[in-house]
């Protein structure tokens, strides 16, 4: 996934909204870097998914379907883990990025709250203090607008990922074919 252009430069805003315009500041980076990590975030939830349909499947095979299965299944693991790199080296370019406009600021805080759902404890310290900021800021500027990816994106993120990862799954197995000379490799995934 080729990185987004943030460098457009805004006018001036105030309170979230574009005083000249009276619409929401959509070039403001954090803005767009939250659009890109959610994206990202939820084409890796579809990918986990598919994966875990694959994972039951390859189980359930016998014989040389079996193997078939195990492929597939290799594939789509590679794949959730392309996608999910993705999102986590958008989120390490969250302190770079600079918000031109409150939106932007809870746009970033969007990031750091939505990246720890998934691997901590939201009721641990700092994270419900974070939230409680969160919140104000959303009271006084208003929440980011974002619309979830339209599904035929999705598509195009999701197949974009398993050709990388039918790639990477195609040099394990010649590597393997080459040192081993035995069966294929079958990729480490994440769920």
């Amino acid at each position: 996934m080729a990185d987004s252009d943030h460098s457009t430069t805004m006018p001036f805003v105030t309170n979230g909204k574009d005083t000249a315009s009276n619409r929401l500041p959509d070039a403001d980076p954090p803005i767009l870097l939250l659009r890109d990590w959610l994206r990202a975030q939820h084409v890796s939830r579809v990918l986990c998914r598919l994966q875990q349909r694959l994972e039951r499947r390859y189980l359930d095979a016998r014989g040389s379907e079996a193997m078939d299965k195990q492929v597939a299944y290799s594939i789509a693991c590679q794949a959730e883990v392309e996608s999910s790199t993705v999102a986590l080296k958008l989120q390490d370019k969250l302190p770079q990025i600079r918000a031109r406009s409150l939106l932007g600021v809870v746009a970033k805080l969007e990031i750091i709250a939505g990246a720890d759902r998934e691997i901590d404890d939201p009721t641990d310290f700092p994270w419900p203090h974070i939230a409680s900021v969160l919140a104000d800021l959303k009271e006084i500027a208003g929440s980011v607008p974002l619309e979830r990816p339209e599904r035929t994106v999705v598509q195009a993120d999701c197949r974009l990922y398993q050709e990388i990862a039918t790639d990477l799954i195609g040099l394990q197995k010649q590597a393997s074919n080459l040192r081993l000379r035995e069966a294929p490799v079958v990729g480490i995934c994440s769920g």
